[in-house]
């Protein structure tokens, strides 16, 4: 039996998605080290701030924030996973129909395009 994942402390308890959750959080994180840069780096040139707020940030999101990656990396697996079997059922229903039409015909289709 699977488990329910455990609440982020960040989350008081509300269920959101993990690419929603992580999505905020790392435009959180590049808003704070902007605004940080921001600071430290008064009277540089505007494009060299966000240019060093991007790297610094992409960094700090590779360390901190590699669990909701994961969890958000795991979240969309499944749901490929998902749409993968719903696919194969729904090919698996469009082929027994498709059997079922050429009993009731006395035919076989797959014989004809071979």
């Amino acid at each position: 039996m699977r488990s329910a994942p455990r609440p982020s402390c960040f989350t008081w308890g509300v269920n959101i998605p993990p690419a929603m959750s992580y999505s905020v959080r790392r435009i959180g994180l590049f808003v704070a080290v902007l605004g940080l840069c921001t600071v430290l780096l008064r009277g540089v040139d505007p494009i060299v701030v966000l240019l060093v707020a991007t790297l610094v940030s992409g960094g700090l999101s590779f360390v901190l924030l590699a669990g909701p990656r994961e969890q958000m990396a795991r979240s969309v697996a499944e749901r490929v996973r998902a749409l993968g079997r719903r696919i194969d059922a729904g090919a698996a229903k469009e082929d027994a129909a498709l059997d079922e039409a050429d009993r009731a015909e006395g035919t076989d289709r797959r014989e004809a395009r071979g």
